[in-house]
């Protein structure tokens, strides 16, 4: 794994981590970018999906969006939870839906580069003599 690929893959953990923690913070002490509560749910998202292209790019785009928008269906049902103290709202889940959607069709082309340069990697690797035992 190159480190670029760890930086990506340590990135993407630390924003879930993040979305999360401030998801199940009591509202007046979460960070928020806007005061607009769905603005703030795509940005997390869309920065989330984008990060998961790039530290798991050989992952479908599928399995990844039902990932992703499972783990947004987690963080409004764990709103619910009465002690948590926020609001659940499915709208939060559906603009966490639609910049999961955005954040997959922006990091495409990404993702296509990051498989070529593998592709180009192995095949390096397989043409390259063997190294000699001394």
């Amino acid at each position: 794994m190159s480190p670029l690929h760890r930086l990506f893959v340590l990135a993407f953990w630390a924003a879930v981590i993040f979305a999360y923690v401030s998801a199940v913070l009591p509202a007046a002490e979460a960070p928020h970018i806007s005061m607009w509560d769905k603005l703030n749910h795509m940005a997390a998202f869309f920065t989330i999906t984008f990060l998961a292209r790039a530290a798991y790019p050989r992952l479908a785009v599928l399995p990844l969006f039902a990932l992703l928008a499972g783990f947004g269906a987690f963080i409004e049902l764990s709103q619910a939870v009465p002690f948590i103290h926020r609001d659940a709202e499915w709208d939060d889940w559906f603009a966490d839906i639609v910049a999961i959607l955005v954040g997959l069709v922006l990091a495409w082309p990404f993702a296509v580069l990051a498989n070529r340069r593998r592709a180009r990697r192995a095949s390096a690797a397989q043409e390259a003599p063997p190294a000699l035992d001394p």
